[in-house]
């Protein structure tokens, strides 16, 4: 790309920045601005547009660029919480939930990321899989269970989404196959045997987080993660894993094919 183009984009960043930069969690979380929901949607779009990995590098490696990158990420996030928590209630107060499931827009994903997953960790139906930080519409253990028979424990740290969630599992009466817990990563290990640790997106600090399993997870034990590796995207991972402890080891990865634009990373503890 030219420089004139990455300038463009560049560009584009800083006036969706200077248009959100001072909303506050609860002001995304809350809006019913229509204006604010255009600087979301013009930011999917510029995240969307094919573009070469150096010209991405280039973006990530400008140190006054980050800020402006890092602020956009974390209100991106807090949107795309929003949208969960609105979902979520729909769901529990519908008289057809599965039909609203269905409906949500990243519905697709979350069933595609689900065969990633069952495929990666090479899982089996019956098999038990953890998803840690599985907020309020856990709809990849949801995708697990319906799709690929996978019982599932959901960990939630907020109480609030850790409720919904629980609603929501009822409301699908999928309750014989999933549970939903309220905590974090010092929740585990569970009791219940385990195929599969999931780490969330919103699962943070993840360096903390994978050295505490590191330390008591038994050897053999399977842990994914997802990361954006691709173009633009790659300016939204707001919380990467910046070292696996030694005893943890990729063995595998999934890499993102349309409507997923996620790479599934699996590892698994090498030693005791």
């Amino acid at each position: 790309m030219k420089k004139c183009g990455l300038n463009s984009i560049k560009k584009e960043f800083m006036d969706i920045h200077g248009a959100i930069q001072d909303l506050s969690d609860d002001m995304v979380l809350n809006h019913a601005d229509p204006a604010v929901s255009s600087h979301f949607a013009r930011l999917h779009q510029i995240i969307s547009q094919e573009i070469d990995d150096r010209d991405a590098d280039e973006l990530l490696n400008d140190r006054e660029f980050q800020p402006v990158i890092n602020r956009i990420a974390h209100l991106k996030r807090t949107d795309g919480l929003r949208m969960e928590i609105e979902r979520a209630k729909a769901i529990i107060s519908a008289p057809d939930p599965w039909s609203l499931i269905r409906s949500f827009k990243f519905y697709p994903n979350y069933l595609k990321l689900a065969q990633m997953e069952y495929r990666g960790a090479d899982l089996k139906p019956g098999d038990r899989v953890v998803f840690l930080g599985c907020g309020p519409l856990p709809l990849s253990l949801i995708c697990l269970c319906t799709q690929h028979g996978i019982k599932g424990i959901g960990i939630e740290l907020v109480p609030e989404y850790a409720k919904l969630s629980q609603k929501i599992i009822e409301a699908l009466e999928l309750t014989d196959h999933v549970q939903i817990l309220q905590g974090n990563h010092f929740s585990l290990p569970l009791e219940e045997s385990c195929n599969l640790v999931m780490v969330g997106s919103d699962a943070i600090p993840k360096d903390e987080i994978f050295a505490h399993l590191a330390k008591t997870l038994p050897k053999g034990a399977k842990l994914s993660y997802r990361i954006y590796e691709k173009g633009l995207r790659r300016l939204m991972e707001d919380h990467p894993i910046t070292n696996l402890p030694d005893s943890l080891k990729e063995y595998t990865r999934t890499d993102p094919k349309p409507p997923v634009n996620n790479t599934s990373v699996f590892i698994e503890k090498t030693a005791s």
